[in-house]
Protein backbone atom coordinates (compact mmCIF):
# COMPACT_ATOMS: atom_id res chain seq x y z
CA UNK A 1 0.00 0.00 0.00
CA UNK A 2 1.52 3.31 -1.20
CA UNK A 3 2.52 5.64 1.82
CA UNK A 4 -0.03 8.83 2.34
CA UNK A 5 0.41 12.21 1.42
CA UNK A 6 0.87 12.66 5.95
CA UNK A 7 2.99 9.80 6.05
CA UNK A 8 5.13 11.22 3.40
CA UNK A 9 5.48 14.62 5.27
CA UNK A 10 6.04 13.24 8.13
CA UNK A 11 8.85 10.37 7.55
CA UNK A 12 10.69 13.75 4.92
CA UNK A 13 10.17 16.02 8.21
CA UNK A 14 11.53 13.59 10.52
CA UNK A 15 15.05 13.33 8.39
CA UNK A 16 15.49 16.80 8.53
CA UNK A 17 14.77 16.92 11.89
CA UNK A 18 18.03 13.92 12.05
CA UNK A 19 19.92 16.18 10.55
CA UNK A 20 19.71 19.28 12.59
CA UNK A 21 20.20 16.97 15.77
CA UNK A 22 23.39 16.24 13.90
CA UNK A 23 24.17 20.01 13.17
CA UNK A 24 24.19 20.72 16.75
CA UNK A 25 26.03 17.67 17.45
CA UNK A 26 29.02 18.79 15.31
CA UNK A 27 29.17 22.06 16.37
CA UNK A 28 28.68 20.53 20.26
CA UNK A 29 32.18 21.94 20.98
CA UNK A 30 31.10 25.23 20.23
CA UNK A 31 27.45 25.08 21.53
CA UNK A 32 27.39 22.81 24.29
CA UNK A 33 25.28 19.94 22.70
CA UNK A 34 25.94 17.67 25.04
CA UNK A 35 26.42 20.04 28.21
CA UNK A 36 24.51 23.41 27.84
CA UNK A 37 22.42 22.74 24.99
CA UNK A 38 21.57 19.23 26.03
CA UNK A 39 18.12 19.63 26.48
CA UNK A 40 17.80 20.65 22.79
CA UNK A 41 19.41 17.56 21.75
CA UNK A 42 17.06 15.54 23.00
CA UNK A 43 13.81 17.71 21.97
CA UNK A 44 15.72 17.22 18.18
CA UNK A 45 16.60 13.39 18.50
CA UNK A 46 13.25 12.76 20.79
CA UNK A 47 9.71 14.84 19.21
CA UNK A 48 11.87 15.64 16.03
CA UNK A 49 13.22 12.66 14.85
CA UNK A 50 11.41 9.76 16.48
CA UNK A 51 8.62 11.36 17.29
CA UNK A 52 7.88 12.25 13.12
CA UNK A 53 8.92 8.53 12.80
CA UNK A 54 6.79 6.75 14.83
CA UNK A 55 4.06 8.99 12.96
CA UNK A 56 4.84 8.42 9.62
CA UNK A 57 4.51 4.99 10.11
CA UNK A 58 1.76 4.08 12.42
CA UNK A 59 -0.58 6.19 10.23
CA UNK A 60 0.90 3.94 7.33
CA UNK A 61 0.72 1.19 9.30
CA UNK A 62 -2.42 1.20 11.95
CA UNK A 63 -5.24 0.75 9.02
CA UNK A 64 -3.87 -2.29 7.57
CA UNK A 65 -2.71 -3.99 11.00
CA UNK A 66 -6.39 -3.05 12.21
CA UNK A 67 -8.29 -3.79 8.86
CA UNK A 68 -9.79 -0.65 9.20
CA UNK A 69 -10.16 2.23 6.00
CA UNK A 70 -7.78 5.04 5.77
CA UNK A 71 -8.23 8.00 8.20
CA UNK A 72 -10.01 11.41 7.44
CA UNK A 73 -6.76 12.91 5.66
CA UNK A 74 -7.59 16.84 6.51
CA UNK A 75 -7.26 15.34 10.33
CA UNK A 76 -4.21 13.65 9.85
CA UNK A 77 -3.01 17.00 8.14
CA UNK A 78 -3.93 18.83 10.92
CA UNK A 79 -1.80 16.29 13.02
CA UNK A 80 0.88 16.78 11.17
CA UNK A 81 0.57 20.97 11.25
CA UNK A 82 0.33 20.63 15.19
CA UNK A 83 3.48 18.76 15.28
CA UNK A 84 5.87 20.50 13.47
CA UNK A 85 4.79 23.69 14.83
CA UNK A 86 5.06 22.35 18.45
CA UNK A 87 8.60 20.95 17.49
CA UNK A 88 9.87 24.09 16.28
CA UNK A 89 8.71 25.98 19.04
CA UNK A 90 10.06 23.94 21.61
CA UNK A 91 13.28 23.68 20.11
CA UNK A 92 13.48 28.05 20.18
CA UNK A 93 12.63 27.60 23.10
CA UNK A 94 15.37 25.00 24.43
CA UNK A 95 18.09 26.86 21.72
CA UNK A 96 18.79 29.92 24.39
CA UNK A 97 17.38 32.37 21.12
CA UNK A 98 15.25 34.06 23.37
CA UNK A 99 15.27 36.25 26.87
CA UNK A 100 15.54 33.69 30.00
CA UNK A 101 11.93 34.80 31.11
CA UNK A 102 9.86 33.78 27.89
CA UNK A 103 11.86 30.55 26.97
CA UNK A 104 9.71 27.94 29.25
CA UNK A 105 6.07 29.29 27.80
CA UNK A 106 8.04 28.50 24.46
CA UNK A 107 8.68 25.04 25.20
CA UNK A 108 5.33 24.69 27.00
CA UNK A 109 3.41 26.15 23.79
CA UNK A 110 5.33 23.88 21.95
CA UNK A 111 4.88 20.71 23.62
CA UNK A 112 0.71 21.95 24.28
CA UNK A 113 0.64 22.02 20.34
CA UNK A 114 2.94 18.63 20.26
CA UNK A 115 -0.24 17.23 22.56
CA UNK A 116 -2.54 18.34 20.30
CA UNK A 117 -0.70 16.03 17.56
CA UNK A 118 -0.71 12.94 19.91
CA UNK A 119 -4.30 13.05 20.81
CA UNK A 120 -5.51 13.92 17.63
CA UNK A 121 -3.51 10.49 16.69
CA UNK A 122 -4.71 8.84 19.09
CA UNK A 123 -8.37 9.83 18.23
CA UNK A 124 -7.59 8.98 14.95
CA UNK A 125 -6.71 5.12 16.45
CA UNK A 126 -9.90 5.28 18.36
CA UNK A 127 -11.94 6.47 15.59
CA UNK A 128 -10.67 3.42 13.26
CA UNK A 129 -11.77 0.84 15.91
CA UNK A 130 -15.38 1.62 16.03
CA UNK A 131 -15.94 1.41 12.93
CA UNK A 132 -16.37 -2.15 11.65
CA UNK A 133 -13.19 -4.11 9.75
CA UNK A 134 -13.14 -5.07 6.66
CA UNK A 135 -14.16 -7.87 4.55
CA UNK A 136 -10.85 -8.52 2.49
CA UNK A 137 -8.85 -11.61 3.80
CA UNK A 138 -5.76 -10.40 5.59
CA UNK A 139 -2.44 -12.27 6.52
CA UNK A 140 -2.53 -15.40 8.77
CA UNK A 141 -2.74 -14.66 12.34
CA UNK A 142 0.46 -15.26 14.02
CA UNK A 143 0.41 -14.75 18.05
CA UNK A 144 2.06 -11.44 17.82
CA UNK A 145 -1.05 -9.74 16.27
CA UNK A 146 -2.90 -10.16 19.56
CA UNK A 147 -1.57 -7.57 21.28
CA UNK A 148 -0.27 -5.04 18.16
CA UNK A 149 -3.66 -3.26 18.44
CA UNK A 150 -3.28 -2.76 22.01
CA UNK A 151 0.65 -1.97 22.18
CA UNK A 152 -0.20 1.11 19.76
CA UNK A 153 -2.97 2.77 21.63
CA UNK A 154 -0.88 1.64 24.70
CA UNK A 155 2.31 3.39 22.83
CA UNK A 156 0.42 7.01 21.89
CA UNK A 157 -1.61 7.09 25.15
CA UNK A 158 1.92 7.58 27.12
CA UNK A 159 3.12 9.97 24.25
CA UNK A 160 0.08 12.13 24.87
CA UNK A 161 1.12 11.61 28.86
CA UNK A 162 5.11 12.12 27.93
CA UNK A 163 3.88 15.50 25.96
CA UNK A 164 1.69 16.71 29.00
CA UNK A 165 4.60 16.15 31.10
CA UNK A 166 6.88 18.68 28.38
CA UNK A 167 4.29 20.90 29.08
CA UNK A 168 4.59 21.27 33.05
CA UNK A 169 8.61 21.40 32.47
CA UNK A 170 8.04 24.63 30.75
CA UNK A 171 6.61 26.09 33.73
CA UNK A 172 8.11 24.32 37.32
CA UNK A 173 10.68 21.88 38.43
CA UNK A 174 8.43 19.40 38.94
CA UNK A 175 8.79 16.47 42.43
CA UNK A 176 11.38 14.13 42.85
CA UNK A 177 13.92 13.88 39.45
CA UNK A 178 11.43 16.36 37.52
CA UNK A 179 8.58 16.83 35.22
CA UNK A 180 11.24 16.90 32.21
CA UNK A 181 13.12 13.43 32.93
CA UNK A 182 10.01 11.87 33.79
CA UNK A 183 8.63 12.99 29.84
CA UNK A 184 11.66 11.68 28.63
CA UNK A 185 11.59 8.51 29.77
CA UNK A 186 7.29 7.82 29.36
CA UNK A 187 8.38 8.85 25.65
CA UNK A 188 11.61 6.17 25.16
CA UNK A 189 9.63 3.72 27.43
CA UNK A 190 6.17 4.37 26.90
CA UNK A 191 5.82 5.38 23.07
CA UNK A 192 9.37 4.45 21.66
CA UNK A 193 9.40 1.14 22.95
CA UNK A 194 5.75 0.14 22.98
CA UNK A 195 5.41 0.99 19.16
CA UNK A 196 8.74 -1.52 18.53
CA UNK A 197 7.52 -4.37 20.33
CA UNK A 198 4.14 -3.72 18.78
CA UNK A 199 5.86 -3.68 14.90
CA UNK A 200 8.35 -6.45 15.91
CA UNK A 201 5.93 -9.27 17.85
CA UNK A 202 3.97 -8.31 13.85
CA UNK A 203 6.91 -8.24 11.24
CA UNK A 204 9.35 -10.31 12.39
CA UNK A 205 7.85 -13.70 12.91
CA UNK A 206 6.66 -13.24 9.73
CA UNK A 207 9.92 -12.10 7.65
CA UNK A 208 11.76 -15.01 9.70
CA UNK A 209 8.61 -17.76 9.39
CA UNK A 210 8.81 -18.57 12.85
CA UNK A 211 6.23 -18.14 16.35
CA UNK A 212 7.00 -18.02 19.98
CA UNK A 213 3.78 -18.68 22.19
CA UNK A 214 1.08 -16.66 23.16
CA UNK A 215 2.10 -16.70 26.46
CA UNK A 216 5.37 -15.01 25.68
CA UNK A 217 3.77 -12.66 23.58
CA UNK A 218 1.31 -11.57 26.85
CA UNK A 219 4.38 -11.48 29.24
CA UNK A 220 6.71 -8.96 26.38
CA UNK A 221 3.98 -6.87 25.93
CA UNK A 222 2.90 -6.92 30.12
CA UNK A 223 6.12 -6.11 30.96
CA UNK A 224 6.55 -3.25 28.46
CA UNK A 225 3.68 -1.33 29.36
CA UNK A 226 4.15 -2.12 33.38
CA UNK A 227 8.08 -0.94 33.04
CA UNK A 228 6.90 2.28 30.53
CA UNK A 229 4.99 3.87 33.07
CA UNK A 230 6.49 2.69 36.14
CA UNK A 231 10.26 4.65 35.64
CA UNK A 232 8.79 7.96 35.09
CA UNK A 233 6.45 7.37 38.01
CA UNK A 234 8.99 6.35 40.50
CA UNK A 235 11.36 9.11 39.18
CA UNK A 236 8.49 11.78 39.81
CA UNK A 237 7.27 9.75 43.38
CA UNK A 238 11.24 9.30 44.76
CA UNK A 239 13.27 12.12 45.78
CA UNK A 240 16.70 12.16 44.11
CA UNK A 241 18.19 11.16 47.60
CA UNK A 242 16.30 7.42 47.46
CA UNK A 243 17.54 7.63 43.84
CA UNK A 244 18.61 3.79 44.54
CA UNK A 245 14.80 2.81 45.24
CA UNK A 246 14.35 3.69 41.78
CA UNK A 247 15.52 0.39 40.90
CA UNK A 248 12.81 -1.34 42.05
CA UNK A 249 10.54 0.71 39.32
CA UNK A 250 13.09 -0.61 36.92
CA UNK A 251 12.90 -4.42 37.33
CA UNK A 252 9.84 -4.89 34.90
CA UNK A 253 11.74 -2.86 32.36
CA UNK A 254 14.65 -4.94 33.17
CA UNK A 255 12.78 -8.17 32.96
CA UNK A 256 11.70 -7.01 29.43
CA UNK A 257 14.51 -6.26 28.10
CA UNK A 258 16.18 -9.49 28.84
CA UNK A 259 12.91 -11.34 27.49
CA UNK A 260 13.14 -9.36 24.50
CA UNK A 261 16.72 -10.52 23.31
CA UNK A 262 15.47 -13.68 24.58
CA UNK A 263 12.57 -13.55 21.77
CA UNK A 264 14.37 -12.26 19.13
CA UNK A 265 17.64 -15.33 19.75
CA UNK A 266 14.70 -17.58 19.87
CA UNK A 267 12.96 -16.43 16.71
CA UNK A 268 16.42 -16.55 15.01
CA UNK A 269 16.56 -19.93 16.28
CA UNK A 270 13.61 -21.18 14.65
CA UNK A 271 13.92 -19.35 11.50
CA UNK A 272 13.16 -20.96 8.15
CA UNK A 273 13.91 -17.86 6.06
CA UNK A 274 17.18 -16.04 7.91
CA UNK A 275 17.23 -12.06 7.69
CA UNK A 276 20.53 -10.08 7.68
CA UNK A 277 18.22 -7.76 9.35
CA UNK A 278 18.12 -9.77 12.43
CA UNK A 279 22.00 -8.90 13.84
CA UNK A 280 20.72 -5.49 13.45
CA UNK A 281 17.82 -6.07 15.37
CA UNK A 282 19.94 -7.97 18.07
CA UNK A 283 22.63 -5.21 17.63
CA UNK A 284 19.55 -2.50 18.89
CA UNK A 285 18.57 -4.51 21.49
CA UNK A 286 21.99 -5.24 23.38
CA UNK A 287 22.81 -1.41 23.29
CA UNK A 288 19.05 -0.97 25.38
CA UNK A 289 20.28 -3.76 27.46
CA UNK A 290 23.86 -2.16 28.09
CA UNK A 291 21.87 1.46 28.12
CA UNK A 292 19.64 0.11 30.71
CA UNK A 293 22.34 -1.14 33.23
CA UNK A 294 24.08 1.95 33.02
CA UNK A 295 21.13 3.29 34.26
CA UNK A 296 20.28 1.04 36.80
CA UNK A 297 24.03 1.50 37.86
CA UNK A 298 23.81 5.71 38.00
CA UNK A 299 21.14 4.91 40.19
CA UNK A 300 22.46 2.72 42.63
CA UNK A 301 25.50 4.50 43.38
CA UNK A 302 24.11 8.06 42.83
CA UNK A 303 26.36 9.01 40.29
CA UNK A 304 25.36 10.17 37.17
CA UNK A 305 28.83 10.84 35.39
CA UNK A 306 27.25 8.29 32.60
CA UNK A 307 24.06 10.14 32.17
CA UNK A 308 24.34 11.13 28.39
CA UNK A 309 25.96 8.01 27.68
CA UNK A 310 23.21 6.07 29.15
CA UNK A 311 20.37 8.30 27.23
CA UNK A 312 22.31 8.08 23.83
CA UNK A 313 22.46 4.78 23.85
CA UNK A 314 19.08 4.37 24.31
CA UNK A 315 18.10 6.51 22.01
CA UNK A 316 20.14 6.16 19.26
CA UNK A 317 21.66 3.16 19.85
CA UNK A 318 18.57 0.95 21.16
CA UNK A 319 15.30 3.03 19.11
CA UNK A 320 17.54 5.06 16.12
CA UNK A 321 19.24 1.78 15.02
CA UNK A 322 15.81 0.19 15.30
CA UNK A 323 14.54 3.16 12.69
CA UNK A 324 16.92 2.66 10.65
CA UNK A 325 16.75 -0.97 9.63
CA UNK A 326 13.06 -0.95 10.10
CA UNK A 327 12.57 2.27 7.98
CA UNK A 328 14.76 -0.14 5.15
CA UNK A 329 12.16 -3.05 5.34
CA UNK A 330 8.86 -0.47 4.90
CA UNK A 331 10.36 2.20 2.40
CA UNK A 332 13.48 0.33 0.70
CA UNK A 333 15.33 3.66 0.26
CA UNK A 334 17.93 3.47 -3.23
CA UNK A 335 15.35 1.09 -4.87
CA UNK A 336 14.80 3.31 -7.89
CA UNK A 337 18.57 2.40 -8.27
CA UNK A 338 17.94 -1.25 -7.55
CA UNK A 339 17.34 -3.57 -4.18
CA UNK A 340 20.62 -4.33 -4.05
CA UNK A 341 21.86 -0.68 -3.65
CA UNK A 342 18.98 -0.29 -0.51
CA UNK A 343 20.73 -3.59 1.37
CA UNK A 344 24.20 -2.42 0.22
CA UNK A 345 23.64 1.27 1.66
CA UNK A 346 21.41 0.14 4.73
CA UNK A 347 24.73 -2.11 5.52
CA UNK A 348 26.73 1.23 5.08
CA UNK A 349 24.60 3.53 6.78
CA UNK A 350 23.97 1.32 10.38
CA UNK A 351 27.93 0.54 10.62
CA UNK A 352 28.26 4.36 10.47
CA UNK A 353 25.21 5.16 12.81
CA UNK A 354 26.88 2.79 15.04
CA UNK A 355 29.82 4.65 15.04
CA UNK A 356 28.21 7.53 15.47
CA UNK A 357 26.35 6.28 18.62
CA UNK A 358 29.89 5.21 20.35
CA UNK A 359 31.34 8.50 19.20
CA UNK A 360 28.56 10.55 20.96
CA UNK A 361 27.85 8.24 24.18
CA UNK A 362 31.93 8.44 24.92
CA UNK A 363 32.36 11.97 24.37
CA UNK A 364 28.98 12.65 26.63
CA UNK A 365 30.98 10.58 29.59
CA UNK A 366 31.37 13.75 32.30
CA UNK A 367 34.83 14.06 33.40
CA UNK A 368 36.94 11.83 30.48
CA UNK A 369 40.07 13.81 29.14
CA UNK A 370 40.76 14.64 25.41
CA UNK A 371 37.56 12.82 24.12
CA UNK A 372 36.13 16.18 23.07
CA UNK A 373 36.59 15.47 19.43
CA UNK A 374 34.21 12.99 19.46
CA UNK A 375 31.17 14.83 19.71
CA UNK A 376 31.92 16.50 15.98
CA UNK A 377 32.37 13.25 14.83
CA UNK A 378 29.50 11.78 15.96
CA UNK A 379 27.88 14.73 14.35
CA UNK A 380 29.27 14.37 11.55
CA UNK A 381 28.51 10.73 10.79
CA UNK A 382 25.21 11.53 12.35
CA UNK A 383 24.36 14.38 9.76
CA UNK A 384 26.11 12.12 6.90
CA UNK A 385 23.79 9.46 7.51
CA UNK A 386 20.94 11.90 7.53
CA UNK A 387 21.48 13.32 4.10
CA UNK A 388 22.59 10.41 2.77
CA UNK A 389 19.55 8.54 4.32
CA UNK A 390 17.42 11.50 2.53
CA UNK A 391 18.64 11.23 -0.64
CA UNK A 392 17.29 7.54 -1.19
CA UNK A 393 14.32 8.04 0.64
CA UNK A 394 12.78 11.09 -1.16
CA UNK A 395 12.81 9.94 -4.31
CA UNK A 396 10.89 6.66 -3.10
CA UNK A 397 8.51 8.70 -1.35
CA UNK A 398 7.74 11.23 -4.07
CA UNK A 399 8.55 9.48 -7.09
CA UNK A 400 7.76 12.40 -9.69
CA UNK A 401 10.92 14.15 -7.82
CA UNK A 402 13.41 14.05 -10.26
CA UNK A 403 16.29 12.96 -8.09
CA UNK A 404 19.12 14.22 -10.34
CA UNK A 405 18.76 17.78 -10.88
CA UNK A 406 19.80 18.66 -14.55
CA UNK A 407 19.41 14.74 -15.60
CA UNK A 408 16.57 13.63 -17.92
CA UNK A 409 14.62 10.20 -17.24
CA UNK A 410 16.38 8.58 -20.41
CA UNK A 411 19.77 9.28 -18.84
CA UNK A 412 18.45 8.04 -15.91
CA UNK A 413 17.15 4.64 -16.56
CA UNK A 414 21.04 3.92 -18.17
CA UNK A 415 22.20 4.67 -14.76
CA UNK A 416 19.64 2.16 -13.02
CA UNK A 417 19.92 0.08 -15.31
CA UNK A 418 24.24 0.22 -14.83
CA UNK A 419 23.91 -0.17 -10.94
CA UNK A 420 21.31 -2.74 -10.42
CA UNK A 421 23.18 -5.77 -10.32
CA UNK A 422 26.04 -4.20 -8.39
Amino acid sequence: MPFSAVSRQFLTAALVHLAAAGAVLLLGSYGGALTARWDLLVWLLLIGFIGFTTAGFALHLFPTISRRPQPPRWVARGAFLLAESGFVLGAVGLSGATSTPFAGGIVALGALLFLGCEVTILGLFARELIQPPLRTRGPDARPGDAVTVPLFLASWTAAAGSAGLFVLSGFTGGPGFGWWLAAVHLFVLGHAVLLITAVSLRLVPRSLEADVSRPVVYALAGLAISGAWLVPFGMLALPPTSASDLALFAAPEAAFAVLFVSVLIVLVHRARTPRAEVGLHLTSVTLFLIGGTIGLWMVTESDYALVVAHALLNVLGFVGLTILFMWFGMVAPFQRISHAWTRRMLGILAVAWVLGVVAAATAGVAGWPHVGWLSPLAGALLFGVAITWGAGTIPVLYPRINPLPGMTSGELRVIRDRWKHR
